[in-house]
């Protein structure tokens, strides 16, 4: 979890470019690094709206995912398959939100959560990503990311051959 910021309010409007407005609590504003610094470079502490030169839908998404995780928690992503198995389990209400969000929206969220610095939401995003393609093989991963097959099979064959011994 980010640093706390001692005089966050209890909600913020937060304005977009698309002119629309998202409530959100304080706990949500302190995940991001990036939506904190605006908030405190504002000249006016009464204010309770800020601009973020973002799309709504995109924030509403991110900020789906956080709301759907445990913000008393600090936030620990491990690189053991152990301690990973436990922070799926502890953010199944997230990852499960993550099934239904795919295609430009979920490439447009890791996105927004990479450039608001919400580091929670960017694991999540790439453990829900290593999820869909662990032990799939490589036309399988292609199909569900909807990516195009640039190889001819020799061109696949030669790849294969010059990197038998890194599988």
């Amino acid at each position: 979890m980010a640093a706390i910021v001692a005089n966050l309010p209890e909600t913020l409007k937060i304005r977009t470019v698309d002119d629309q407005v998202l409530e959100v609590t304080g706990k949500l504003i302190n995940e991001s690094a990036v939506i904190k610094q605006i908030y405190e470079s504002k000249k006016d502490s009464n204010d309770t709206e800020i601009t973020v030169p973002v799309k709504y839908s995109d924030l509403k998404t991110v900020m789906d995912v956080l709301d759907l995780c445990d913000l008393d928690t600090p936030h620990v992503l491990s690189t053991s398959k152990i301690d990973q198995r436990l922070f799926i389990e502890a953010n199944q209400p997230a990852m499960e939100f993550l099934n239904s969000v795919w295609g430009e929206d979920f490439l447009a969220g890791i996105d927004l959560a990479h450039s608001l610095e919400i580091q929670r939401v960017v694991d999540l995003l790439l453990v829900h990503v290593m999820n869909l393609a662990k032990g799939k093989n490589t036309k399988e991963i292609r199909q569900i990311f909807g990516l195009r097959d640039d190889y001819t099979e020799e061109e696949e064959d030669e790849i294969r051959k010059r990197h038998e011994h890194t599988g």
